[in-house]
């Protein structure tokens, strides 16, 4: 199991890159300007071998100099010892999410409706409709741009029009053997309707089509409504779960 997480947070890491990665002794230190805390956070891709309060001392101080707060984000694969070290020094215990992954099986089949548009991922218009939807200030819609110009791998944008306005949007990111699905949001006047659901498995389509064998997806654990509807669409296996740990 721990192969497949290693894989899938290779590629969720490549999928919603950092503006800048320091790699530090098997740590990779993420840096976005604060747009998001997993583009912000410290993630460990393997143990290392410096001493863990050296490596956490450089942690601190690469953040300070950013000005920005230290996260750091422990997946099954963080140092075993980590968790316990950072709670001693005073980090409290943040953001439990799971991911859930789906076997991309079958045959499946492209959206034939109208209103689902495929955009290029630098489309001005679907920059601002998920910008709208899912509350992106100026500051954030400048990272987010930033952070999709350096993506090396297929973006599946998808927008659902009401008219001439985006009402849900969606954004995959597939390559090799996965599908990662990210920034899902729907207008509040237009949920219930099924959009997520149509754009979720439109995406699954176009990547089965390219060779892609599962998708997964990250869900916080308080989020009931979404760990519902993500398992009405058959994300039932929680793969693995993450938190955050952050100096109080």
């Amino acid at each position: 199991m721990l192969q497949q997480i290693a894989e899938i947070e290779a590629h969720s890491l490549t999928a919603i890159p950092a503006l800048r990665t320091e790699v530090y002794d098997g740590w990779h230190l993420r840096f976005a300007r604060n747009h998001t805390r997993r583009a912000n956070s410290v993630n460990v891709v393997t143990h290392g071998v410096l001493p863990l309060p050296e490596k956490i001392a450089h942690c601190e101080t690469a953040y300070a100099a950013e000005r920005q707060t230290c996260h750091f984000r422990l997946t099954p694969l963080a140092n075993p010892e980590l968790d316990a070290c950072l709670e001693a020094r005073e980090y409290g215990y943040f953001g439990e999410t799971e991911v859930r992954i789906q076997e991309l099986a079958g045959d499946l089949t492209l959206d034939p409706g109208k209103d689902l548009v495929s955009y290029d991922p630098a489309s001005e218009f679907w920059l601002k409709g998920i910008a709208a939807l899912t509350g992106q200030d100026k500051s954030k819609q400048q990272v987010f741009r930033e952070m999709l110009s350096l993506i090396d791998m297929r973006i599946h944008a998808i927008g659902i029009l009401c008219g001439k306005q985006i009402v849900a949007c969606g954004m995959g990111v597939s390559a090799g053997s996965y599908l990662g699905l990210f920034e899902f949001a729907t207008h509040r006047k237009f949920r219930r309707r099924g959009f997520a659901g149509r754009i979720a498995r439109h995406m699954q389509a176009e990547a089965q089509e390219s060779g892609a064998k599962a998708a997964y997806l990250q869900v916080v654990a308080e989020n009931r409504l979404g760990q519902d509807f993500w398992a009405e669409m058959g994300f039932v296996d929680v793969l693995y779960r993450y938190h955050y740990r952050t100096r109080l």
